[in-house]
């Protein structure tokens, strides 16, 4: 490694890096701009000089860029010389000249870069006293608030959003001093990670939006480790609340980007930043409810909506109670129902109150097949799990009808970064320093090979594909059958069945790529192979699992291949069940089978909308079979339309708990504030119910009785590990209640916070004890540990001197690399087993002719708990089928059409909508939308159309 003297001290420094980066690595304090750590250098802002000398005999040196500066070994260099404080603090007053002063009343006051940098460079008094030029601001969307006024041109916005993110719809316009960072007009920002640029902005330009409506300052806010709970990728977030501990009022108030290397590094999807308002909707559940039976409403159907009314925890606890004593002497039967969006903790607790052959998971007997089906390809020894860094670092890409964009968004924006692999082995051969961005992306050549199969367009992947074809899932599973193959054969034909009569035949483009494909991942040295559950369909999974083994028995070492999940603890879930058994369609047949027979049951819904998982009248059949539905929830669903009992459960940020990525992670996400009212976690409810006096008394099961033992969250979490096998390092996902440091708990407020006397001074001078977490290392104010330093787990990311998110590469092991302190993310511990035969037999065939019903996610809309997010909801489109404009004109089927559609489960009326983004043969409907449930529980499915009805022609010289 070079080493290098800055100020007369030596510093061991990475070999290549530039002068910057070399800097803050070693915490040394140098103002800047520009630059980002994920984003390189384009010396834009000049605001990072320093003088370097050309050996220990030169007195004056010259100075420099160190953005733009390769460190040398035995180079000298200076940051407290005069000529460069001097130079460094002109910068900042030239560029002041038309910054207004609005610190008091901007939001990005207490975190903001710029102030930072004011600071940092000596500049604290204003000499300019002419005319600033202004601005006119633009509305962005719901999402984002824009001040142009504020903005110092240091290009970070644009760089990020059309370079490293791919939107096309935020440019710089103008020029000189005029120069202007906007759309071409009005408009919502398109690219579905836009909330970045909240954070990537040093000053306050843009803000968010959502956290405008119920602002504090930063250092007013309490903040813990969190885990987004959208989707299945996992990102970290910190979750920011404030809380009157006089009115006990408190609500979630924003989320931003918590750094994880492996999972997210500085960026997350707008749905994981802006979905959180759930937490605060009006249909929050913060009582227990229950149904007042004599005012029923009889509704369409078999279907009985009930109304609620607000009871005392103690009597519901004990009506819940009388149900387990029944259940306890055989003449009652409680039946649980899991959820994939909470936590592992929740979901065992359940299952440990009514037993594992009472439990189910909450999920259709398709949605838990793919679970499955990716539960057993990871478990192959020739199967890698990438981690973002490595995905970034493949150099071939396969994506198998995954629209990673919508499902799994953080992969679709790793994957854009590994498109440019080609070109930084290209930069690497010419000796161009791979910081350098503006001069490597100036480089030219194709990107890295990256493939797209689909049923529908990859909008997130279009720009970057080499190619992107359009086709059925049967053909999608046919192609990458044949091409696992190919590949074992390596040198065999590119066409003929042999190896699958009854497989679907491949249309001429397909057969024409098949063999360009099979050459492109044989040569990579680190192929990627990306799909999921997103298609509904497992054989496509299971080929996708089938071609990565091929590919690795080829290589001699395992294949990096991505499943993504679709829910926060969808694999977490299914590492309860056995394949082929929890399903919610087995649920309701053994209720049909026991229904006169078996004492009456009471049915225990865990956090989930079973509306989302089975046809409607699947679900209505089922309560129609319980004698009594007791709702665990946070929201007011529509499952809880046809409960007698509704307790109010925590969100994720009122919550601890562990939750497992599509990778296997298994990740902590603490509690950040206690949610008001009688909200508190699942478990706790039911041990609350073990615990009333009524269960005692009666004397309780082995099984039940456990749950009687636990008090904290860390004793749930034991329970698990050595309950289940898999489970048994989940301990290590985080500390408990007793991790301390030099005997001080961790504090979620910094130490910077308004003092609680002075929010209700108006009213009382004295004011109510805080909160005290008995189950985190946690306290819910200023006192304990606030350096972020200390520990990992802190979430408050400061420093002295370095308010904003960007003091986080002080805690970094290197800019960019993992966070100090931080150990290994542990991993499910499946036992290896090679993928079965029979997992890779092909059962996908589509009929000539025949139309398929596929299912489409949407970025904002297709999420349970986002939907109910207010600025999210804004955005979500109407139900609508797809098709391709060859099935429209060969069908007759006009834009607007209603379509009648009969499925095996089911008909369905929805409007048609005509597009180029469809493949032929199917007809893509979107699913997880609030305005229709129930669509994703009957898709995917082989579709007849039983009535067209066109709109009405419009007449000449009429209006529309």
């Amino acid at each position: 490694m070079p080493t290098i003297t800055i100020d007369g001290r030596q510093y061991e420094v990475e070999e290549g890096q530039n002068l910057l980066a070399s800097c803050l690595s070693q915490g040394l304090n140098l103002p800047y701009f520009c630059w980002h750590p994920a984003m390189g250098s384009v010396g834009a802002c000049r605001q990072c000089a320093i003088i370097e000398y050309k050996d220990s005999d030169d007195e004056q040196g010259k100075l420099v860029m160190g953005c733009m500066t390769q460190v040398r070994d035995g180079g000298i260099y200076s940051l407290a010389a005069q000529p460069a404080q001097e130079f460094r603090g002109a910068v900042i007053e030239d560029l002041m000249t038309n910054h207004p002063h609005d610190c008091p009343v901007c939001e990005e006051g207490g975190e903001c870069h710029l102030q930072d940098m004011t600071e940092m460079s000596g500049h604290t008094y204003r000499r300019f006293r002419g005319l600033k030029r202004t601005h006119r601001n633009q509305y962005l969307g719901p999402f984002i608030n824009h001040e142009m006024n504020r903005c110092i041109a240091c290009y970070r916005c644009v760089r990020f959003y059309r370079d490293y993110a791919g939107g096309d719809d935020l440019e710089a316009l103008g020029r000189n001093n005029q120069v202007y960072f906007g759309r071409q007009c009005d408009g919502k920002l398109e690219n579905g990670f836009s909330g970045n640029l909240v954070e990537v902005c040093p000053t306050g330009v843009f803000t968010d939006q959502t956290f405008s409506r119920h602002f504090v300052r930063k250092w007013d806010l309490q903040t813990a480790p969190s885990v987004c709970e959208h989707c299945g990728v996992g990102c970290n977030t910190a979750p920011g609340a404030r809380m009157d501990f006089s009115s006990r009022d408190e609500n979630l108030r924003r989320v931003v980007n918590l750094y994880n290397r492996d999972i997210n590094g500085y960026f997350i999807c707008d749905r994981g930043r802006f979905g959180y308002e759930y937490a605060n909707s009006d249909l929050r559940i913060k009582n227990v409810l229950i149904a007042r039976r004599e005012q029923v409403i009889e509704t369409t159907g078999r279907r009985k909506d009930k109304l609620h009314r607000e009871i005392e925890p103690p009597a519901a606890l004990e009506l819940l109670a009388s149900a387990i004593v029944d259940a306890q002497r055989g003449r009652r039967r409680l039946v649980g129902v899991g959820s994939p969006r909470t936590s592992l903790e929740n979901n065992f607790a359940l299952r440990q109150l009514v037993g594992p052959g009472n439990f189910f998971a909450g999920l259709g007997a398709r949605d838990l097949e793919l679970l499955h089906t990716l539960d057993r390809i990871q478990r192959d020894p020739r199967i890698s799990i990438p981690t973002m860094p490595d995905i970034e670092d493949a150099d071939a890409i396969l994506v198998l009808d995954e629209e990673i964009g919508r499902t799994a968004p953080r992969v679709a924006l790793a994957v854009r970064q590994a498109a440019r692999n080609k070109q930084l082995n290209h930069a690497r051969e010419l000796k161009i320093p791979l910081w350098q961005d503006a001069s490597v992306r100036q480089l030219r050549g194709e990107n890295t090979p990256i493939f797209v199969l689909g049923s529908s367009a990859s909008t997130s992947l279009e720009d970057i594909a080499r190619e992107q074809r359009l086709a059925s899932p049967a053909a999608i599973a046919s192609f990458a059958g044949r091409l696992a193959e190919l590949i074992t054969a390596a040198d065999g034909p590119t066409t003929g069945d042999e190896a699958g009569s009854g497989r679907t035949p491949l249309p001429e483009d397909l057969e024409k790529l098949l063999r360009g494909v099979a050459d492109t991942l044989l040569s990579a040295r680190r192929p990627l192979v990306i799909s999921g559950c997103g298609s509904g369909e497992p054989d496509i999974l299971a080929a996708a699992g089938k071609l990565a083994t091929a590919l690795a028995d080829k290589q001699g070492s395992p294949c990096a291949t991505y499943l993504a999940c679709p829910e926060a603890n969808s694999l977490g879930l299914a590492q309860f069940f056995e394949p082929g058994e929890g399903t919610l369609e087995q649920l309701l047949e053994d209720l049909r089978e026991r229904d006169s027979v078996d004492p009456p049951v009471t049915l225990l819904v865990l956090e989930n909308d079973l509306y989302r998982r089975l046809p409607t009248a699947a679900v209505e059949a089922l309560f129609d079979r319980a004698a009594e539905v007791v709702l665990f929830d946070s929201l007011l669903q529509p499952c809880s339309r046809r409960a007698d009992l509704v307790f109010p459960a925590a969100a994720t940020p009122e919550s601890q708990g562990t939750l497992v990525n599509s990778a296997g992670m298994l990740q902590r996400h603490y509690m950040v504030y206690e949610g008001s009212g009688y909200i508190q976690e699942s478990w706790r409810w039911l041990v609350d119910a073990v615990n009333d006096p009524a269960c005692r008394e009666a004397g309780m099961d082995t099984s039940p009785a456990l749950l009687r033992q636990w008090q904290h969250c860390h004793e749930v979490t034991a329970a698990i590990a050595a309950a289940l096998p898999c489970f048994r390092n989940l301990t290590e996902a985080g500390p408990d209640e007793n991790f301390r440091i030099e005997g001080m708990k961790l504090a979620r407020q910094s130490h910077r916070v308004s003092g609680r006397t002075a929010n209700r001074a108006h009213l009382h001078v004295a004011e109510q004890a805080p909160l005290t977490d008995p189950d985190s290392p946690f306290t819910f104010t200023m006192e304990g540990v606030q350096y972020a330093g200390a520990s990992p787990l802190q979430a408050n990311i400061w420093s002295p001197g370095w308010n904003s998110n960007q003091a986080i590469h002080k805690f970094q092991q290197g800019v960019g690399g993992p966070r100090r302190g931080r150990e290994p993310i542990p991993r499910l511990q499946r036992e290896p087993a090679p993928m079965p035969a029979w997992l890779a037999r092909e059962k996908l065939v589509q009929e000539p002719g025949q139309m398929y019903l596929a299912p489409t996610w949407q970025l904002f809309g297709s999420g349970e708990l986002s939907n109910y997010s207010e600025a999210i909801a804004g955005l979500t489109d109407a139900p609508c089928a797809q098709l391709s404009a060859a099935d429209a004109g060969a069908l007759g089927v006009a834009p607007g059409a209603q379509l009648q559609l009969r499925l095996p489960g089911g008909e369905i009326t929805l409007p048609a909508s005509v597009s180029d983004h469809i493949a032929p043969g199917v007809i893509a409907v979107p699913v997880g939308l609030r305005e229709a449930p129930d669509l994703a529980a009957l898709l995917p499915a082989a579709a007849e159309i039983a009535r067209i009805e066109n709109p009405e022609p419009v007449e000449p010289g009429e209006s529309v």
